[in-house]
């Protein structure tokens, strides 16, 4: 007699459950890894500052060799065995020490100046490199006969660019910005000297540390002033016609010294520095623009030049 034996099936439900189970794991280890690796991307926010306005200062013009004397106690006219002296002692202190060749200032005259003052930054390393400075002039707003139907720049450059001390802080950086026209006023129509010239006859940023290379609250932009004051120029002081140095080199030249050598300080009349006075007669004449160029770009602050000092006259 056979004894019949039957083969049991595999449970297919079983096999179902066992590949749902490895699937469901796969899945799940997939998943995790994709939460794991997935970023969402957010993009910058740009920066903002507040501005302080601070008028009524005076600093020395450091940047025009001309408004400047040796140090010590001078008579005018210069008698003539302290001539040569005098002049010898201008080089050094004033030409010299604008040019940072020389680290000992002689008594520069003293400008109106107001400050712009940084505050309540909303970043602590915005670099000074990305901080552009722009000092715009709206030639309509000029005066006869320097009335132009377009804006022009008087001044555009980094912060970084424009830190600079003469005589105190090293040779200006490379590529520091130099003057243009306002309108159609020409910085330098005196004498041709101003226009190309460095900044630091309008505008010198003076930093909270001086080793930060980023944006602080409290940094300062001295702003020159040529409003309701003029500094005393020293340029038409030598009588002598010896060769330079010690000489200046606008000794005996008539269209620089009214009436030839004065032999005494005269009124700014070589060059022009400062924000010109017709900035402060419409408040649409000139603007001072704080740009940040990082990533994103964005205007900091757009200042009415009018706004920083009240109306006084030339």
């Amino acid at each position: 007699m056979r004894i019949r034996t039957h083969r049991r099936r595999p449970d297919r439900r079983a096999v179902s459950e066992i590949i749902a189970t490895i699937l469901l794991l796969a899945i799940t280890i997939v998943a995790g890894t994709i939460l794991w690796t997935f970023h969402v991307y957010t993009p910058p926010t740009a920066p903002t500052t507040s501005f302080t306005y601070r008028s009524g200062g005076s600093n020395p013009v450091w940047g025009d060799p001309t408004d400047c004397q040796p140090l010590g106690s001078w008579t005018y006219p210069l008698p003539a065995a302290q001539d040569t002296v005098w002049g010898d002692e201008w080089w050094n202190e004033c030409e010299y020490f604008s040019e940072d060749e020389y680290t000992t200032p002689g008594n520069f005259s003293s400008l109106n100046t107001s400050e712009i003052i940084f505050s309540q930054l909303s970043s602590n390393a915005l670099p000074l490199t990305d901080i552009e400075f722009q000092f715009v002039c709206n030639g309509l707003y000029a005066p006869s006969p320097y009335t132009e139907a377009k804006t022009t720049v008087l001044l555009t450059g980094t912060l970084s660019n424009m830190t600079w001390f003469p005589g105190v802080e090293g040779q200006a950086p490379a590529g520091s910005p130099t003057l243009g026209n306002c309108g159609g006023f020409d910085m330098g129509a005196e004498a041709g000297v101003s226009f190309g010239n460095l900044f630091t006859r309008l505008t010198i940023f003076v930093p909270l540390t001086n080793t930060s290379q980023y944006l602080e609250n409290g940094d300062i932009l001295l702003l020159y002033i040529h409003n309701g004051g003029y500094p005393l120029d020293y340029a038409c002081v030598e009588a002598s016609g010896h060769n330079e140095p010690p000489a200046q080199p606008w000794a005996n030249d008539a269209a620089i010294c009214p009436n030839g050598i004065t032999g005494g300080p005269l009124l700014d009349v070589d060059d022009y520095h400062g924000a010109p006075p017709w900035c402060f007669e419409s408040i649409l004449a000139c603007t001072i623009n704080i740009i940040y160029t990082g990533a994103p770009s964005i205007l900091l602050g757009s200042i009415p030049v009018y706004d920083l000092t009240p109306p006084t006259g030339d």
